[in-house]
Order: C-alpha cells, then sequence, then structure tokens
C-alpha cells in the first residue's frame, strides 16, 4: 500500500528528481587537485545534501560502502556491480552544486593503474555508467519524498497535538460549566428553602 501511496504520488509529479539535461554525458572532470578524468555526469534539479543521500543509499542497496575520496567525491573500491562494471573495478561518484539549487552527479570508473573508462577505450562500461548516473533519479525522488512524508508528519502531528490540547480545554471548561450549573441549582434550592420558611415565619406572624 504504501509502494502505491508513493507511485502515485510521482505519478502526479511531486516527486522532485526533474534532471536539467535529457541523459547523462561524457566529459573530462576535475577529479583531484592535479588531474582531471573521463567521466559520465548528469545534473539534477536537488541540492547535494539529497543527491548524496540518494547515491549512499542506491550503493547500500548494492551492498557497497564507500568512503571520502578527495572534494566531494565518494571513492568503492575494488567492487562486483555489474551494471556498472562487468570486472572488479574502482567506482567514483562525484556530488557537487551546481547553481543554487541543483547537483552536477559524476560518475567515475576505473580498472585499476589510473586505467580510467571512456567511451573510446570502453564504451559498454561507458554506457553502463551513464545508465546507472540516469537511474539515481529514482533514488533521489524517493529521498525528496521520504522528507517530503517526514514534514509534513511533523505538520500533522503538531495539528493533533493542537486539536487534543483543544479538545482537552473544552472538557475542562464544560467541567467548570457542569459544576457552576450545579452550584447554581444549589443555590436555587437552598434559596427557595430559606424562601419558605421566611413565608412560615410571615404567616405566624398574621395570626
Amino acid at each position: 500500500m504504501k509502494k502505491l501511496f508513493l507511485s502515485l504520488i510521482c505519478a502526479f509529479g511531486l516527486c522532485a528528481a526533474v534532471v536539467a539535461q535529457n541523459a547523462a554525458t561524457e566529459k573530462v572532470v576535475q577529479f583531484d587537485k592535479t588531474s582531471t578524468k573521463p567521466g559520465f555526469g548528469l545534473v539534477y534539479n536537488s541540492d547535494v545534501k539529497d543527491v548524496n543521500l540518494a547515491v549512499k543509499n542506491r550503493m547500500t542497496k548494492e551492498g557497497l560502502k564507500g568512503k571520502a575520496f578527495g572534494k566531494n567525491i565518494t571513492k568503492y573500491e575494488q567492487v562486483n556491480m555489474p551494471s556498472i562494471c562487468a570486472q572488479t573495478c574502482d567506482i567514483y561518484i562525484k556530488v557537487e552544486p551546481s547553481g543554487k539549487t541543483a547537483s552536477n552527479v559524476t560518475c567515475f570508473v576505473s580498472k585499476g593503474y589510473d586505467n580510467f573508462v571512456s567511451s573510446s577505450n570502453d564504451p559498454e562500461t561507458s554506457n553502463l555508467a551513464k545508465a546507472f548516473v540516469e537511474s539515481l533519479s529514482k533514488d533521489i525522488d524517493a529521498v525528496v519524498l521520504a522528507a517530503k512524508i517526514a514534514e509534513q508528519e511533523k505538520v500533522v502531528k503538531k495539528a493533533e497535538d493542537e486539536y487534543k490540547k483543544s479538545v482537552s480545554e473544552k472538557e475542562k471548561i464544560q467541567k467548570e460549566l457542569d459544576k457552576a450549573e450545579q452550584n447554581i441549582k444549589n443555590m436555587e434550592t437552598a434559596r427557595q428553602n430559606q424562601q419558605k420558611i421566611l413565608d412560615e415565619l410571615k404567616a405566624k406572624s398574621n395570626q
């Protein structure tokens, strides 16, 4: 049911991982302070925090754990990930800001010894790396949607708390009203009793 709910939300356009370009492209990107490497990138209209979490979630599902490697890069060393590379390889994912609200995601694949994949030396792996970067849209959608759900749950919880507080205050006021009404009835009974005594005394005085 929850999966259906999430699917319907995405179907109505409430998911946020909108790509700023149609497909991942190959480009030479700054890899570290001294070198550039061929990578496969795509710009997403989501902030870096959400995209990084989406990448982490995706790689965790693949059973992979990365470590920080330089600025904005996570390295997955000597991993088996057939969806990207047919052999054991090093995968580097770089996520960096692109403007104020977008993120540039680049995937580098190395077969070791600085042997980075490009379309000229390994077109098959290049296409897989591009497909991987493009497929991150679903993971980013899931992260953004989960954040929206969590935020809405807070709003609902606050509304529920305010409702319960209002009900509690109403019950308290109602108890006070009931008590006041009972006091009024008691005083009216006492007044009638005293009036009866007064009437009886006056009646005796007229005899």
